[in-house]
């Protein structure tokens, strides 16, 4: 719709020019200085001065700054009127896609009108252009001499969107292409968005409260490394925005604490997080039980990476767990998720490379892990059993631990260097069937482990066939985390810890409270310990009690609704209580509280 100066309608206008005035409304002035833009500027301008082809096409991600920069020529180009199409009010008025065309025509049509009645060029700013090709072959054709023609009719058409869309749609076609000169609206760099940044505060009232110059740097700095989705300088233009509005609704600081509190509540990641030694290794400790060491080196290398002293070309940090089944090295990944992130739900990404032993799969990993850490790029990213991965895999994951970066099937550079990654491997048990023989002990102070990290290292590197650990990938990885074998008590506190898990959720779920004899973690570690390995895991006896008890409790509720108490105990002699029985027929049994 066509407005006076003051902002009421300008009724003549509108009565003239229907369609202009219903699908198309002027450009509206910028809401901040636009800095840095000046080449870009330069380049549009040329572009509409030609005698011709006076037609442009700007191509940037999206948040760039394409309308931003339209508005700042329109800015320094006082002699033509900018009009901007609302190509989805358009669209909303359809009933077929070819009816777009003959929209289009006449629009065009009042355009060249109004610019020999006004006698003014018209520059029309077409955003989601790719909209237009996509919505139907009639469109396009209707659009070609319009643009062809566009110097003579005085008219200027401004096009904008994203690269990926330009190469779906718009650049198959290349008569179209040949219409348009094509401008790239790179994102603005630290200096720039420093600057966007400072004018938004001094706009907003609140540049007086930044006492640290630094926290525009960090806001930009933040931003590409904890939301790598989306573009500069939307995102550091949004985050700022929040930090504002959290200051006027309760009077906090403009300082960094405000600014981990905005990343924290968008991103969920916590830039605030400081190195206590202490509270970080308690924290893993809190999970996984007796790996004491294991847990040491983990938050030594933290202290690194949260100190920002880490290597900026690679990932933050890159661990080789390794350890027999069981003893916790995925359960020591979800706890470093959930320290950095707050969870390890969505902030956990797990593979297991079990999948992906054949040579083919390599197309799958690398789409879905590019992917995944497009969408996430601040996770841990865990990799199970590397040793069974295909050498193609391999060569993937050494790429991502050189670079920091892979390409996704688009040919967009995915970032890896915010992510922790993992690998886990079961090579080289039979050094940890030795320490589980003879040198275990129940808080996994790694004594007997450091004495033989060489060893470790050299089985590890060595070992054939399909539990082959890729030697390659060992000079890659900043830490080898060695996961001591868990002793029986160790194994019985894992139990314990579960079947009170379990009881707590029956209680929550149907109100029933559940008592366990004392004899049934005796069945379950003594009488059937990991017969599976020798090197100390507590996976068969988590799985021997998922079967047996866990499944037995369900099946006593589901049956007996009425009951608000049962016990559950074992029924016959077992071996461990008789060394002389050959074979015991000692089983779990559920029954109601007496």
């Amino acid at each position: 719709m066509f407005t006076r100066s003051d902002g009421s309608p300008d009724d003549r206008l509108n009565e003239r020019y229907p369609k202009l005035a219903r699908y198309s409304d002027p450009l509206k002035a910028p809401e901040r200085e636009i800095v840095g833009r000046e080449r870009e500027i330069s380049q549009l301008m040329a572009a509409m001065a030609r005698p011709e082809l006076c037609n442009a096409l700007l191509l940037a991600p999206a948040g760039a700054g394409k309308t931003a920069l339209v508005q700042a020529a329109m800015l320094e180009d006082t002699k033509r009127v900018y009009m901007e199409v609302d190509l989805a009010r358009m669209i909303a008025g359809l009933s077929t896609p070819d009816e777009m065309a003959a929209l289009l025509k006449g629009l065009f049509d009042e355009a060249e009108r109004f610019s020999a009645d006004e006698h003014v060029e018209l520059v029309l700013f077409i955003d989601e252009f790719h909209q237009v090709v996509q919505l139907s072959a009639a469109s396009v054709e209707a659009l070609k001499p319009v643009l062809a023609a566009s110097g003579a009719r005085g008219i200027r058409v401004i096009a904008a969107t994203t690269f990926d869309e330009f190469h779906k749609y718009v650049a198959p076609n290349q008569p179209l292409m040949e219409r348009l000169q094509r401008i790239n609206v790179n994102p603005p760099d630290q200096k720039t968005t420093v600057e966007i940044l400072k004018g938004m505060a001094k706009r907003y009232g609140v540049a007086e409260q930044f006492y640290d110059d630094h926290i525009f740097e960090l806001i930009y700095e933040y931003t590409n490394r904890y939301i790598p989705a989306s573009t500069q300088p939307r995102k550091s233009i949004l985050v700022l925005d929040s930090m504002v509005g959290w200051h006027r609704y309760n009077g906090r600081p403009m300082d960094r604490n405000l600014l981990a509190d905005v990343l924290m509540e968008s991103t969920n990641v916590n830039v605030a997080f400081r190195v206590d030694a202490v509270q970080i290794k308690n924290q893993l400790d809190s999970a996984v039980f007796s790996q004491d060491f294991a847990t040491s080196v983990v938050a030594k290398r933290l202290q690194l990476c949260v100190a920002d002293l880490n290597d900026k070309t690679k990932p933050m940090s890159s661990f080789l767990f390794t350890g027999s089944s069981g003893v916790g090295k995925t359960e020591l990944a979800k706890q470093l998720a959930r320290l950095l992130f707050g969870d390890d739900q969505r902030h956990l990404v797990r593979f297991d490379m079990s999948e992906f032993a054949r040579e083919e799969s390599l197309d799958l990993f690398r789409s879905e892990l590019t992917k995944r850490v497009w969408d996430m790029g601040h996770a841990v990213l865990l990799f199970d059993e590397i040793e069974k991965a295909a050498s193609a895999i391999t060569r993937v994951l050494l790429q991502v631990l050189d670079d920091g970066r892979l390409s996704d099937d688009n040919g967009r550079q995915v970032s890896f260097l915010n992510t922790y990654i993992v690998l886990t491997t079961n090579a080289g048990s039979e050094i940890y069937e030795t320490i589980a023989q003879y040198n275990v002990d129940d808080s996994g102070s790694g004594k007997q482990l450091v004495e033989k990290m060489k060893e470790i290292r050299r089985s590890i590197s060595t070992t054939q066939g399909d539990n082959k650990f890729p030697p390659e990938l060992l000079g890659r990885i900043d830490v080898i985390v060695p996961f001591q074998p868990l002793s029986r008590e160790t194994q019985r506190k894992i139990v314990k810890n579960k079947l009170r898990q379990m009881r707590r959720e029956v209680m929550v779920k149907h109100g029933v409270r559940v008592e366990i004899a004392e004899r049934v973690l005796q069945y379950l570690i003594d009488d059937h310990a990991d017969t599976d390995s020798n090197a100390g895991g507590a996976r068969a006896a988590i799985a021997k009690m998922t079967d047996e008890v866990t499944t037995a409790v369900a099946a006593f509720v589901n049956a007996h609704a009425h009951e608000r108490v049962l016990r559950v105990d074992v029924r016959g002699t077992m071996r461990s209580e008789d060394k002389g029985l050959l074979k015991s027929e000692s089983h779990i049994e559920v029954a109601a509280a007496r």
